[in-house]
């Protein structure tokens, strides 16, 4: 499969290319993420502020998916981003990354992700906690210096300890981010949890977890290769 041969597309519009979207889910992001870390097909409609970037065939068979939620103001996530188990080592990511460094420099600000901490998360047939890391580090992210717990994102859907937060964007010699602002990532992690657990996150772990990153002016951004310096914060404190 040549790089010739694929297509990049970015959906922003619920009702846009609707079969497509359908097949990404069930063929890529299903495949690659547990029932807490991934909702149904509904959870990554597209919308004005989230863009669903989509790789496939000359022949429509999706091959890699990311889903952005973006915050031209603020702070914007990565929600997803997977490539179909047929397809890795194929340099699905690798195009997929470069693509979202144009999206995300035409309508983001900082872009953080959430990945897993090898500490905490062992390798499956489905996921790779080092790969991953290797793989953004290629990218040129770099890693916050604060833990994380990721919030139940659906219904039935349970926390997930033991995370990681990346800057994606934006990065590189001439605009890495060094630090970001504390105020403004605390307000960031309590919208988002209030946005899928639906109440404000007043429980131990979550306190733990704002003030850990409250308790200095802004968190740096390290290289990625310092992911080990990152204090461990897990639901049991």
């Amino acid at each position: 499969m040549t790089a010739e041969a694929l297509t990049t597309v970015d959906l922003t519009a619920p009702d846009e290319a609707p079969q497509l979207l359908r097949a990404a889910f069930d063929a890529v992001l299903r495949p690659s993420f547990t029932g807490d870390e991934l909702g149904g097909p509904e959870t990554i409609e597209p919308s004005e502020r989230r863009v669903v970037s989509i790789v496939s065939t000359a022949a429509g068979e999706p091959m890699g998916v990311a889903v952005t939620d973006l915050d031209p103001d603020g702070i914007s996530l990565l929600a997803n981003l997977a490539v179909s188990p047929a397809s890795r080592g194929l340099g699905v990511g690798a195009r997929l990354m470069s693509h979202l460094a144009e999206v995300w420099a035409a309508r983001a600000g900082v872009v953080l992700a959430e990945v897993h901490d090898p500490r905490g998360h062992a390798d499956t047939p489905s996921e790779h906690p080092l790969a991953r890391l290797r793989f953004y580090e290629r990218a040129g992210a770099r890693v916050l210096d604060t833990p994380f717990v990721q919030p139940a994102l659906h219904p039935g859907a349970a926390r997930v300890p033991d995370m990681l937060l990346l800057v994606l964007h934006p990065v590189g010699p001439a605009g890495a981010v060094d630090a970001v602002d504390s105020a403004e990532l605390a307000e960031w992690i309590r919208r988002y949890y209030v946005a899928v657990e639906g109440t404000d996150p007043t429980d131990p772990t979550a306190r733990r977890l704002l003030a850990r990153v409250r308790e200095r002016e802004s968190v740096p951004a390290w290289p990625l290769a310092r992911w080990r310096d990152v204090a461990r914060l897990t639901l049991d404190g």
